[in-house]
């Protein structure tokens, strides 16, 4: 094997496993992971043999683990989390990772409904408007993190319009979209979906999804040069209508798949640039069959890097029983890649 491979774990701190609740997987709160101890989290994940580290900045419900001025922190030593881990990280000389979630914020959700993308008939919805002032924020949140903490890579996820399946979503008349509708559809935006035509609605997304992916690679590229990005689109089919040609897949720096499906994969491999790489994510979604931690050896020499995450509950981070199978093989895997 000519490359090395990045390969990365994550404890993910996004949610939670509540062993005593009906609904296992849930968002964290602010306070959930406040205790997690950097040595601690930093030496479990070197032992899986990981050649990245990981840690999120902000959430997806909508705290972080840095001390930041633009938003809600995790209390007392939560948000210290990041900062001693990308310390300890840089001592080791160990590139870091980390996130930050561009379709959902809970907090911006519950506080500004208005800048939610309407699902159907109910005006308040769950992803936020990329058109909406929610992108201004993000932008300055990554600023404000890149000063303090110039990562070697940011992974940028939930890059979608609307739902988890963008490409099939129909999207809703919203006072935000008046102006960007009229410059990409070159007409007002009409007062019911069912007045926006399939090619409207194909184009403006495209559109929209265009112009928020320019704001952040160039957020990124003014604060952080050597910082690269990549985006986690969940492709649920390989060339979606949505993705094809987007620039969002031909300029970022790397192709990430929340999956291991042969299908979205090849594709990907396809139609990455030479300079551009390709992740897989081996070990996640295995409960509905979209990764697969025993194709590891596949796509390794294919040429991709390997990511994998799972879930713990508070105060311990370390991910639950139930993944001792596919965590034994995600472990074995980064041991023998070079």
């Amino acid at each position: 094997m000519s490359h090395q491979p990045i390969k990365v774990f994550s404890c993910d701190l996004n949610w939670i496993r509540d062993t005593a609740s009906s609904a296992p997987v849930q968002p964290s709160t602010a306070h959930d992971w406040a205790f997690v101890d950097p040595d601690d989290y930093l030496a479990y994940h070197r032992a899986i043999g990981v050649n990245a580290i990981f840690c999120q900045a902000y959430t997806f419900g909508g705290y972080a683990f840095y001390p930041t001025r633009l938003g809600p922190t995790a209390p007392g030593p939560g948000q210290e989390l990041l900062p001693r881990l990308f310390t300890r990280a840089r001592e080791a000389g160990l590139p870091f990772w980390s996130y930050f979630c561009v379709g959902t914020d809970l907090v911006m959700n519950s506080h500004r409904p208005h800048w939610t993308i309407p699902e159907g008939t109910n005006p308040r919805g769950y992803f936020l408007a990329p058109e909406s002032p929610w992108t201004d924020l993000l932008c300055a949140r990554v600023v404000e993190f890149l000063h303090d903490y110039p990562v070697d890579w940011l992974l940028f996820d939930w890059f979608v319009y609307g739902s988890l399946q963008p490409d099939t979503y129909v999207i809703s008349p919203a006072p935000y979209m008046e102006a960007p509708f009229r410059e990409i559809c070159g007409r007002d935006l009409p007062g019911e979906a069912a007045a926006i035509t399939p090619e409207e609605n194909l184009h403006y997304k495209r559109e929209v999804l265009a112009r928020q992916f320019a704001r952040l690679r160039d957020t990124v590229r003014a604060a952080s040069p050597a910082t690269k990005i990549l985006f986690n689109v969940p492709y649920w089919e390989p060339a979606e209508p949505l993705w094809v040609d987007h620039p969002m897949l031909t300029g970022s720096d790397g192709l990430f798949a929340e999956c291991s499906r042969a299908d979205v994969m090849e594709w990907l491999l396809c139609v990455r640039k030479p300079e551009q790489r390709v992740m897989t994510t081996i070990i996640g979604r295995t409960d509905d069959g979209e990764c697969d931690p025993t194709t590891w050896r596949t796509w390794a020499e294919r040429g991709c890097d390997l990511f994998g995450y799972a879930w713990g509950t508070p105060p311990n981070f370390r991910p639950l029983p139930l993944y001792d199978r596919e965590l034994a093989i995600t472990r074995a895997a980064f041991h023998a890649l070079p």
